[in-house]
């Protein structure tokens, strides 16, 4: 049967089935596995056994599997299994063409160049990661963008890129339509007097612009949107606008964060802690899920509870691996590709506990204290370690979302 972009990745405990050309992806167990893979090789749905067909039934539903065409390659499942990482973010430009005032990464003015991304396709190749997410500054200033999304397609990966979108052309459209960009992350702050007085005079025309030229090529366009005191009453006519006028696929919201020039510039563009909650409380900011034995599982363990440095590493444009982007404006890398291939800092690194410091979780002493740990797991601690200055210190961002004191 027809089952195009997707791959199994096989981590420690779990399978997933992961739908490289959209968002979707399973959890299976190793029964549900061996059925998807029997299914996909079957050539029409009177050779499925029950399993298969209902494993064939559900992934039909979302637009994943289909009749047969006839192509061996479309009746295989790739299957990744060399290592638990699962996604790979680059700074893959360092320079933007804006200059938004809560910027918080910490950019090394400089594009990835053909070295570096070839070393990084190299570690991809070794580690079998399942997402690519094409982070900046804008990566639409590297001319090698075309060139990493036909690599990252080549190697049944799913695509994200970053965009501010005020760049995008039709032929940049086209590309992302071509290599089957899985979606494209549009900074959108409201509307036209908010964003473009964060971003810049006719910023917002350019990025609505941009975001059409994509939705018109079929590249799923999903808004994220900074809330503020001024706009907070007007997230469904915002949510309106994305989804009727622009199009979108999905709309997010988030709140300025105090790092980088955010920092500075949090007292002007801020919530209020109030608001925030509110807006948390109601689902609109996204935050930790619920789980009352998030200690007990995480007790004896010397990672992140978000898998930084073992699900998940961001590289810069330079060629230095960082657990997650936050590690960048922090200065602790796992490494250089300028003196190691990404498969031995990746192995190194995770083989030592992912976490600088070897982290304890036993010492999050007043966060372990706190009624909300067990939705909230102690927030970010690579925030907390720049905004307090102590990887066991509570990450005051997160603590205003649960209404912590």
């Amino acid at each position: 049967m027809r089952i195009k972009n997707c791959v199994l990745k096989y981590l420690r405990d779990d399978i997933w089935l992961h739908h490289t050309a959209s968002s979707y992806k399973v959890r299976l167990n190793a029964e549900g596995a061996a059925a998807v893979k029997s299914m996909a090789a079957r050539r029409s749905a009177a050779e499925m056994t029950k399993d298969e067909k209902l494993v064939y039934d559900r992934l039909a539903a979302n637009g994943i599997a289909g009749e047969d065409t006839g192509l061996e390659e479309e009746r295989r499942i790739p299957v990744k299994r060399s290592s638990p990482l699962e996604s790979v973010e680059l700074e893959f430009s360092g320079r933007c063409n804006l200059r938004c005032a809560h910027c918080f990464s910490a950019l090394s003015q400089k594009d990835m160049d053909r070295e570096t991304l070839d070393k990084v396709f190299t570690g991809l190749d070794a580690l079998e990661p399942v997402t690519l997410v094409i982070n900046g500054g804008e990566p639409l200033l590297n001319p090698l963008l075309g060139e990493a999304l036909k690599k990252a397609r080549a190697r049944n990966m799913r695509v994200n890129v970053m965009t501010n979108a005020s760049l995008a052309e039709a032929k940049t459209a086209a590309l992302f339509a071509e290599t089957g960009v899985a979606k494209a992350v549009v900074s959108l702050d409201f509307f036209a007097e908010t964003h473009d007085a964060i971003r810049g005079a006719g910023a917002f025309k350019k990025a609505a612009e941009g975001i059409k030229l994509f939705v018109a090529a079929k590249v799923p366009v999903f808004i994220t949107a900074m809330v503020q005191d001024g706009t907070a009453g007007r997230i469904g006519e915002f949510r309106d606008f994305c989804f009727g006028e622009l199009g979108a696929s999905g709309v997010r919201f988030s709140s300025v964060m105090p790092i980088g020039r955010g920092k500075d510039s949090s007292a002007g563009l801020g919530l209020s802690a109030g608001k925030l909650r509110e807006l948390f409380a109601g689902g609109l900011m996204p935050g930790g899920g619920g789980n009352e034995t998030v200690f007990t599982r995480l007790a004896g363990g010397r990672n992140f509870y978000c898998n930084a440095g073992l699900g998940q590493c961001f590289i810069s444009a330079g060629g230095k691996v960082y657990a997650c982007h936050y590690f960048q404006n922090i200065g602790e890398a796992m490494g250089d590709l300028s003196a190691a291939p990404l498969e031995l800092i990746y192995r190194e690194y995770s083989g030592s506990g992912a976490i600088p410091a070897d982290f304890d979780w036993g010492k999050l002493e007043k966060c372990r204290a706190c009624a909300h740990f067990a939705r909230c797991r102690g927030g970010c601690r690579a925030r907390a370690r720049i905004l307090s200055g102590g990887w066991y210190a509570p990450d005051g961002f997160s603590c205003g979302m649960y209404g912590a004191e």
